[in-house]
């Protein structure tokens, strides 16, 4: 654990217990997990649900307790001593998530050039969604048409002239490069996409659909140079993205997808919905700098990443849970008519819409594309460099790369606590600090595999029985006396 802190940390007085709006009443996701535990177990059982839900439920119902480890401080000055225990890691867990989701987008906002970016949305028709939850592979096909819809986008002439060659179809004699347009081509523009999967929308239904942030630049490597690329045609971006998503899925289902196909490009003539409107209030004319455009980038870039590492529905909009009765109430805004909405439900309803947007494990929910893309990192370079030279200003990789690791640091565990919540973990009562005195670490020499999680849980299961167990009457000794309920 880093206890170093790095932020001007504002509070100065010492920390009490009273300091925290603690609200024991209020409900929980582990709350919903505990009660229906037996219920994941036994649809794993059974294989009606993936592998993946199990083992992140799991995770969950372990995060911050003794049974992933911690870490022992004590104070110098007083015989007060604090735990720290570890965390899940889970992409379900509402704590690890956001950390998670802060982590890329600093990642992605440290990355991206200093020019205007699009952020475009590609969604899919109604009658697609069930396609991807039945087969989950089908989703990477998401990334890989919304990527080639912007190559095809910033490669008109390439397109036009490879159409004339193959005929109608346009199709390439390399298979892999019909996968990704014009990968291999060496007169390709090169332009960067990060694009992020969300599987939900507010009401936590499936709608797959994939948030792209796209530089309003590309680059010829032929003339080695950069251009701006502004006019992106909203009726060629649609009609486009609709081509694209049905020819890779043509591929994948083969034949027993063509009638839905036929019956797309009939209904959808005007290709699928697709948004990617500039907001005119992001841009100032008058105002060129660079702050500018770093401030829009990094709020689209908070916004895509949110998602992307968390569940689909903060805890925070939980509004009461009543586990005799196991009904819940939660809210979400609509996105149409911006009205609150409450939902009445049982806890079991609500966890069943949520699990459904758990990912696969390995399955990337963030992906770079262009000279975003890990393998052009040559080519990013070089593109700060002529922006550089046009603009005759100076931000090199270490300039970038110092960038980057200070936001890290200020997602350090005790500095964000500092930051998010005004005061100091490692403050003692007595005002001195607390110093790092042992670790414990359970998983030594064990894998944290769903063996070693089944039987802490059932421990911690066992402990929470005898602690609801109302103690026998037999058992006080003669001559006490219960303590009144205050």
């Amino acid at each position: 654990m880093d206890t170093s802190l790095y932020t001007q940390y504002p509070y100065h007085g010492v920390y009490t217990c009273d300091d925290v709006n603690y609200n024991p009443d209020k409900p929980r996701f582990k709350d919903l997990l505990w009660n229906h535990y037996s219920w994941f177990v036994e649809m794993d059982r059974t294989g009606k649900a993936r592998p993946c839900v199990l083992d992140n439920v799991q995770k969950v119902l372990l995060c911050n307790t003794m049974y992933l480890g911690y870490d022992v401080f004590e104070c110098n000055h007083c015989d007060n001593e604090m735990l720290f225990c570890r965390k899940c890691h889970s992409r379900f867990c509402t704590s690890c998530g956001v950390k998670y989701q802060k982590k890329l987008a600093v990642k992605a906002e440290c990355m991206c050039v200093d020019v205007p970016h699009r952020h475009i949305v590609f969604t899919i028709p109604e009658s697609y969604r069930l396609l991807f939850r039945k087969d989950r592979t089908t989703l990477d096909l998401l990334f890989v048409a919304a990527r080639n819809t912007i190559c095809k986008i910033t490669n008109e002439k390439i397109y036009r002239r490879e159409k004339r060659k193959r005929g109608k179809t346009g199709k390439l004699h390399n298979d892999k490069d019909n996968y990704y347009l014009y990968r291999n081509f060496k007169d390709a523009m090169v332009f960067g996409m990060i694009a992020s999967i969300h599987t939900f929308g507010r009401d936590l239904k499936w709608n797959p659909h994939i948030h792209a942030l796209v530089p309003e630049l590309i680059y010829d490597p032929v003339k080695d140079a950069v251009k701006e690329f502004h006019h992106f045609d909203f009726k060629n971006l649609r009609l486009t993205w609709q081509y694209e998503l049905n020819r890779l899925l043509q591929n994948h289902f083969g034949k027993s997808f063509t009638k839905l196909k036929n019956k797309s490009f009939k209904q959808q003539d005007n290709g699928f919905y697709v948004y990617a409107k500039y907001s005119e209030e992001d841009k100032n004319d008058d105002d060129t700098s660079e702050k500018s455009y770093s401030k829009d980038v990094g709020g689209c870039v908070n916004y895509m990443m949110r998602y992307a590492g968390r569940p689909p529905m903060a805890e925070s909009r939980l509004i009461s849970y009543d586990k005799k009765t196991d009904a819940v109430r939660w809210y979400y805004d609509d996105h149409a008519t911006e009205e609150r909405i409450e939902v009445s439900e049982s806890g079991l309803d609500l966890l069943k819409k949520m699990i459904i947007h758990i990912p696969d494990e390995g399955f990337r929910t963030v992906r770079y594309y262009g000279f975003y893309n890990n393998k052009k990192s040559k080519q990013l370079e070089r593109i700060y460099e002529l922006m550089n030279m046009k603009r005759h200003s100076s931000r090199l990789k270490k300039q970038r790369e110092k960038q980057r690791v200070q936001k890290l640091r200020k997602l350090k565990f005790r500095t964000s606590v500092c930051d998010d919540f005004n005061r100091d973990v490692l403050r003692c009562r007595c005002g001195a600090l607390l110093v790092y005195a042992d670790t414990y670490n359970p998983l030594e020499g064990i894998k944290n595999d769903r063996t070693y999680r089944q039987n802490c849980i059932d421990e911690m299961y066992q402990m929470w029985i005898h602690r609801r167990r109302p103690p026998k009457r037999s058992s006080y000794p003669s001559g006490t006396v219960r303590s009144q309920r205050s």
